[in-house]
């Protein structure tokens, strides 16, 4: 529905934000509820990824069930960069310079998210075709993987192997009726805000929470904190079902998940509370 109003030109794309929230009706609400939602999203993917991880569910033959969660939760955080962006306020703004000038450091690897990759279009058009088109249908394709996956190797539980589908279909109406009242409440009390227009060569702000530590990564190590954080996280991710494949879980295996797990929520409170800094001058 937003998409009806949006304008994906760097003139236009933050004026037409402007538009939705002040003149469309219900237009600020929807735009919150798509705020909220993504912040639920992501939050309960990342829970039941350590759900996952603590229950173990990624051993043999489940290995690429766990991966492509993993590819979910890449792509989860791809849309809501992407979505960031094409507010084109100050934040949206900051996060396409990062974004570009992280691209730029790796060279042809990145090169499709430089605005030299083409000149037929720009650089907020094309992100604005990834969060609305690519991004989606690539998140679907796996989220059909997935639940593919685990009908055919089922989960790794206490249990029955499989029960009555009624019976599941019940729980999860009731949950997402509650979770959607919980979404909508939010968006009505807490809209998220919108910035300025966007000022090249500023940095004032701090990125969306789910960013947060890789904004800490950058205090700590600069630019590059911006690629090896994310590359490390997914490594490792990727890296369980290989590392522990033994019928037995490795001893210390936990102990590394568990140090992943509180030194990530550490460094998005770290990225919250720490003072504004600026990493592209």
């Amino acid at each position: 529905a937003m998409d009806q109003f949006y304008d994906p030109t760097p003139v236009g794309a933050h004026d037409s934000v402007v538009y939705l929230i002040t003149r469309v009706p219900l237009g600020g609400w929807i735009r919150a509820l798509h705020w909220w939602g993504a912040s639920v999203v992501l939050t309960t993917v990342l829970a039941h990824l350590v759900w996952v991880f603590r229950r173990r569910s990624y051993v043999r033959p489940r290995e690429v069930t766990w991966w492509s969660g993993v590819a979910m939760l890449a792509l989860l955080l791809a849309l809501a960069f992407t979505g960031t962006v094409l507010r084109a306020d100050q934040e949206g703004g900051e996060a396409l310079a990062h974004a570009v000038a992280g691209a730029e450091m790796v060279g042809r690897l990145g090169s499709w998210l430089t605005p030299d990759f083409t000149r037929s279009t720009s650089l907020l058009a094309r992100l604005h075709a990834a969060h609305t088109s690519l991004l989606p249908l690539a998140l679907v394709a796996l989220i059909g993987l997935h639940f593919w996956l685990i009908r055919f190797w089922g989960i790794r539980a206490d249990g029955p192997r499989t029960v009555p589908f009624p019976r599941v279909l019940r729980r999860l109406a009731g949950v997402a009726l509650i979770g959607w009242a919980a979404i909508g409440a939010l968006a009505l009390a807490f809209p998220p805000g919108l910035g300025y227009p966007a000022i090249g060569g500023a940095e004032v702000t701090k990125p969306f929470w789910p960013f947060l530590w890789i904004y800490a990564a950058e205090n700590g190590m600069g630019l590059p904190g911006m690629i090896v954080a994310p590359v490390v996280l997914l490594a490792f991710l990727a890296a369980v079902p290989l590392v522990d494949r033994g019928e037995r879980r490795a001893a210390w295996v936990p102990w590394v998940g568990g140090l992943v797990l509180v030194a990530l929520l550490a460094a998005i409170v770290y990225g919250a509370l720490a003072p504004q800094q600026a990493h592209l001058m």
